[in-house]
């Protein structure tokens, strides 16, 4: 297998930062990385600095640098630090993915991955989504997202571009629920979680983040043509219960009725039959195992 090269715009992000952890866990056979950082790069020699996305000029540079790039992951935006309800603020995510694409143009890259989200479906409809399914965002983040994701396709089809909106689930560690149970402290009040009356938290799509970054690479380097969307988590879901266990964090169940918004769940069968291969963690053990893995290293 060739070698192939790729950049990632985000990397001091929160997936961003598990996904450059994952690197070093487990370095990618047949693919060398470069992080995009706003500030300057903690390490010139694995990463490079990009402040202002609407200036192609870095990433340019940086393509030159590394005698091309195969691919451009785009991994920025607003979510952790904006409001989601905040249309404005959710503008922003458009706005970087559409300046990724000029760049990616201008510095040569024809194959963009660019991170959408599974909150462009909405709520649960009681089986798993599919890519097909009508989207029903319920808040200015999904609504940005799924702008976002028309954006791709009408530049794809405009400039020629290979462009694949991935639809993450839940990435443990860059989550609410692990990322919350992370950050509390030893005398803290045990996290509350819903309790449906099958004796099971909330059920959501999930991915850990050795795993995402492997599916990625697989992605880079796949020869088959991308489709424009991808649900992306793991085969199954987990329950948040099943999680907080498996972390070992304390959480004290607060029962309620039976709702549709138990299970919001990803059917990703299109991405594992372009991934057939790739070992993926699937159990909430797995799942935490990965996080668990990284949390350190960098």
């Amino acid at each position: 297998m060739s070698n192939h090269r790729a950049a990632v715009i985000g990397a001091s992000g929160r997936i961003g930062a598990l996904l450059r952890a994952a690197s070093l866990a487990e370095p990618a056979e047949h693919i060398k990385i470069t992080w995009q950082f706003r500030a300057p790069s903690p390490d010139p020699k694995t990463g490079f600095h990009w402040p202002d996305l609407t200036d192609p000029q870095p990433l340019i540079h940086e393509a030159a640098r590394r005698g091309g790039l195969d691919a451009l992951l785009v991994f920025a935006g607003v979510s952790q630090t904006g409001r989601k309800d905040d249309p404005a603020e959710m503008k922003a995510n458009v706005e970087i993915v559409d300046a990724a694409i000029s760049a990616a143009q201008s510095a040569g890259i024809s194959k963009l991955i660019v991170a959408s989200s599974s909150a462009v479906y909405g709520g649960g409809k009681g089986c798993p989504f599919v890519e097909t399914d009508t989207l029903h965002p319920l808040n200015a983040y999904g609504a940005a997202k799924m702008e976002m994701e028309a954006l791709c396709a009408r530049r794809a089809d405009a400039l020629g571009l290979e462009i694949c909106c991935l639809r993450i689930g839940n990435v443990a560690g860059a989550d609410m629920l692990l990322g919350n149970a992370m950050a509390r402290a030893s005398g803290d009040a045990p996290l509350r979680l819903d309790m449906f009356p099958d004796g099971e938290g909330p059920r959501r799509s999930y991915i850990g983040p050795l795993s995402l970054f492997r599916l990625l690479c697989a992605l880079i380097v796949t020869d088959q043509p991308l489709p424009s969307v991808l649900n992306l988590g793991a085969r199954h879901p987990v329950s948040m219960n099943a999680l907080l266990e498996a972390a070992e964090e304390p959480w004290t169940a607060v029962p309620v009725s039976a709702s549709g918004h138990q299970n919001i769940a990803l059917n990703c069968t299109a991405l594992f039959d372009i991934c057939p291969q790739v070992p993926v963690g699937d159990t909430a053990a797995d799942i935490v195992a990965e996080w668990q893995r990284l949390r350190g290293v960098l």
